[in-house]
This record gives structure tokens, C-alpha cells and sequence, in this order.
């Protein structure tokens, strides 16, 4: 099985080599590795270039696509994955580093389980030190995915998971123009109504928690614009599913999470109303949605909403 490690490249001098390091040392033969430069205005290049020049092995494996312009992290994912030629794809952020041996044990598990989606323990690093560690949830697919449509419970990561390449293709899933925040969840959720999915018990992914110039790490209007698109294209795409009557309080909460998100960030509700546009038709999505515009406190509201989460996915 040949394997696409896909890698956004931008603003990260300080953290790529730890990176690359990780993926060139890889125990995997049979991978192609694609960077792309979405315009990076650092030396996050030339260090990628002087981490290559130490594994003349693996050179030969390597592809740098560069943009002409910056386009985002949403249009550079899409890049790398239209340029990849694997029967996998694992994506990796390149302030981010692996195990040697993610490919190895993610393969063997996808392999042998026939499963589309194979998911791995990963780690939350800052400062050198790990800061937490969270492993994969042993659960059935369809509660998985209503999982993941709730949001905030499990996180829709698309990094660090092995998938398999045909699940973009043959179902025409891709990454959004615009949509940089939040751009995981934008294709996680439709990927999953396809997929079967399966797990190993292993810390093989490295997340790193102090770039202060992630996308995770800034709230601004540009955000929360492509917060509020991820949730608009997710929301169209389950409510044309033909099981849509299975999903639609799963995926109605995720979208009371929406007002839920624009009072912790002060988002203004002109900006929901222009680019978020469904509303929930369950009687209880419906009230929590009305308590999460109202004045009452949020500490109390999101303790009902949590309450109500809980007991849904229980």
C-alpha cells in the first residue's frame, strides 16, 4: 500500500525540521511525501531543503509544490491532495511531528481491518513537554459520527489518521476556498457518512500547542467566517443524507454549538445570519438555541447545553 503524507508549509521555520525529521525516518517504505509552500515568508524552505539533503533516500520520494500567491490552509490541503498518487493519505501539520513509526502501524491496522479510516492516539505538546495525551474512542461508527457532528466532544482532526484516498475521490469531498478555520471538520463528518473506521491503542501523532501563528490559536473575523462556512457546508451536505432522520439532532446540536461558539468569542450575529443559515426544527435544539441568543449567563446555558449533549450521546 503506497501512503501520501501530505504537509502544509507556512510560517513554521522554528518548528519543520523536528518535523521532517519524524517523517524521513519513517520504519515505511512505500510513501510519497508532498509539501506545499503556501507563500511561506519565513525560511521554513530552506531548513525543509537542509533536513531532505540529510536522508539522499528518501529524496526521490519528495515532491515541494509551491503557490504563486497564499491561498490558505484550506486550499493548500486540497493542493497536496490533488497532487496525491497513494491508496492512503495520512495528513500532517508541518509544526507538528509523528512517531517513526505511524505509517508502519497505521497501515497494518487498515490492512488488516479493511476499515477506510484508521485513527491513532496523539499527544498535545508545548514547550518540549507533553501536555496531555488522548487516545482513540472505542465506539460504534455511528455513534462515532454523531460524536463528531455534536462537536467538542471528540475532536474532528484530520490530521494524524490514515484515509484511505478513494474517499475523496469517489464521493467528491474536498477542501473549501475560504475555509482555513475549522477546514477538519468541513470534510471529516462527510468522509465518515462512507467510511468504515477502525483504531490503534498508540501515541503516534505529535500536536503542538505553542505556535502562536496557528489557525487554532487566533479568533479573528476571518475565522469565524470559516468556522461558520464549515458548519454551513457540513449542515447542507447531512440534511440531503438518506439517513438524515438518524442524524439530525446530532447534527442540530452542532449547530446550537454555533451561537454556543459566537457568546465565548463575541461574535456578532449579523455575521452568523449572513453566512449560517439553517436553523434547528427538533423542540429542544430549538430552545437551546434561543437560551444560547438570550441574556442568560453562559455558564448556565452551556451547562444545559453540555447536560443535553451528554445525555443524547449516551
Amino acid at each position: 500500500m503506497k501512503v501520501s503524507i501530505l504537509i502544509p508549509v507556512y510560517g513554521v521555520e522554528r518548528y519543520i525540521g523536528e518535523c521532517v525529521q519524524s517523517l524521513m525516518e519513517q520504519t515505511y517504505e512505500d510513501i510519497e511525501y508532498i509539501f506545499v509552500d503556501d507563500c511561506t515568508p519565513d525560511n521554513s524552505i530552506q531548513v525543509l531543503h537542509e533536513v531532505l539533503d540529510k536522508y539522499p533516500k528518501r529524496k526521490s520520494q519528495v515532491r515541494i509544490i509551491t503557490h504563486k500567491e497564499n491561498k490558505g490552509s484550506g486550499c493548500t490541503r486540497q493542493t497536496a491532495l490533488d497532487a496525491a498518487t497513494g491508496d492512503a493519505l495520512l495528513f500532517v501539520d508541518s509544526d507538528d511531528y509523528v512517531a517513526v513509526t505511524v505509517v508502519e502501524r497505521l497501515v497494518d491496522a487498515m490492512l488488516s481491518s479493511h476499515a477506510d479510516v484508521v485513527d491513532g492516539g496523539y499527544a498535545i505538546v508545548a514547550n518540549g513537554a507533553t501536555v496531555e495525551e488522548h487516545w482513540p474512542l472505542h465506539v460504534s461508527h455511528d455513534k462515532y459520527l454523531k460524536t463528531i457532528l455534536c462537536q467538542n466532544v471528540e475532536p474532528n482532526r484530520i490530521w494524524g489518521r490514515l484515509i484511505k484516498r478513494a474517499l475523496f475521490v469517489d464521493n467528491n469531498i474536498s477542501f473549501t476556498q475560504g475555509v482555513d478555520y475549522s477546514e477538519d471538520f468541513s470534510v471529516l463528518p462527510r468522509l465518515l457518512t462512507f467510511a468504515s473506521r477502525t483504531w490503534v491503542d498508540e501515541c503516534l501523532y505529535y500536536y503542538r500547542d505553542d505556535n502562536p501563528n496557528s489557525y487554532t490559536n487566533n479568533i479573528s473575523t476571518k475565522n469565524a467566517i470559516s468556522f461558520l462556512k464549515s458548519q454551513q457546508i457540513v449542515g447542507e451536505f447531512m440534511m440531503k443524507h438518506e439517513k438524515w432522520g438518524d442524524y439530525r439532532m446530532a447534527t442540530e446540536i452542532g449547530w446550537v454549538n454555533v451561537w454556543r461558539f459566537a457568546r465565548r468569542f463575541g461574535i456578532d450575529k449579523q455575521l452568523i445570519d449572513e453566512y449560517f443559515t439553517l436553523k434547528p426544527s427538533r423542540k429542544s435544539t430549538k430552545l437551546l438555541t434561543s437560551l444560547m441568543k438570550s441574556y442568560v449567563p453562559y455558564e448556565i446555558v452551556n451547562f444545559i447545553y453540555k447536560a443535553v449533549r451528554r445525555v443524547y450521546l449516551l
